[in-house]
């Protein structure tokens, strides 16, 4: 049993990863969009209209509705989770991206962890060790220290993209401990659905205007615009909003938002690569910290069941 425990976590884990590893192109392919192809309130509303589109279609076909039946309560709640983790957290965080640079928009995502423990202390019970005090310090310092060094590259800084991104990241982690019981009791599709239409009506009166007017339409684009545009679609929003609910059936909110450590170096190596950004001798020490930070916050106590 014990066993199970650990395999059905490592699937937790590799989900979360993956959509780690898919939001590092995602936030990169989306400052190369905005605002030449896009406008940021008209890449949100896409965003959700082709989540809401994929998700209701995908449900007419599968037979594995939820086994216990949803009160309208509950589809308040589906519905409520789409409003912050997927409507406000992304029209914050994309507004923000079109102020400030890709690694900036990384870095200040790792404050997610701290909001989440809160939440969860707070709402429900969770256990807090002094390990993952200690890998958080470290985490922190680690991309911090990133944050503070001056940037160089093509794009520039701004405070109040740094804002809005923050304010996503609180948005993001309310919606990951508001969402964790519904992922027990309903299937991911069954959740999906649901905050993907919230999320599309809520986007709708700020991005149609913008999209229907974006330049991305003018026929003038090139391959790689629309395949970027593509990636955005199916695999940041379908499969990484997916893989994200799904994870929370394997592991907590507090594990899975741990992971937003990794960011900060996964997705500057993209930026790099990209020429969005130069390389630093900074980025080494950083990751430095957020390796050991990371190898502290996932350290578990002897009494802790794994």
């Amino acid at each position: 049993m014990q066993m199970d425990m650990k395999s059905k976590a490592w699937i937790g884990h590799l989900m979360v990863l993956s959509t780690i590893l898919i939001y590092s192109f995602n936030t990169n392919f989306m400052k190369v969009l905005m605002p030449a192809w896009i406008g940021p309130e008209g890449l949100v509303f896409a965003r959700c209209t082709f989540s809401a589109a994929g998700f209701w279609f995908i449900s007419l076909f599968m037979h594995n509705q939820p086994t216990q039946k949803a009160t309208k309560r509950d589809i308040l709640m589906l519905m409520l989770g789409g409003a912050l983790g997927m409507a406000g957290n992304l029209l914050l965080y994309i507004r923000g991206l079109s102020l400030t640079g890709p690694v900036d928009a990384f870095v200040i995502r790792t404050v997610q962890p701290i909001i989440v423990i809160a939440l969860s202390v707070i709402f429900l019970h969770a256990i807090f060790t002094r390990y993952k005090a200690i890998g958080i310090i470290l985490g922190l310092a680690g991309t911090l220290y990133v944050s503070i060094m001056p940037h160089t590259g093509v794009v520039k800084d701004s405070f109040s993209g740094d804002i809005l991104i923050f304010i996503s990241a609180i948005f993001n982690a309310l919606f990951l401990v508001l969402i964790k019981p519904y992922t027990l009791k309903f299937n991911a599709f069954y959740v999906m659905k649901w905050m993907s239409l919230s999320a599309m009506l809520i986007t709708l009166p700020f991005g149609l205007k913008e999209l229907i007017n974006a330049p991305i339409f003018n026929g003038t684009a090139e391959l790689h615009v629309w395949l970027e545009l593509i990636y955005i679609f199916i695999f940041a929003t379908m499969i990484g909003y997916y893989l994200n609910v799904k994870a929370l059936n394997y592991i907590s909110a507090f594990v899975e938002s741990v992971y937003f450590y990794l960011l900060p170096v996964t997705g500057a190596t993209v930026s790099i690569l990209m020429g969005l950004q130069n390389f630093s001798w900074h980025d080494p020490i950083a990751l430095t910290l957020i390796i050991i930070g990371f190898i502290f916050i996932n350290k578990k106590r002897k009494q802790e069941s794994p």
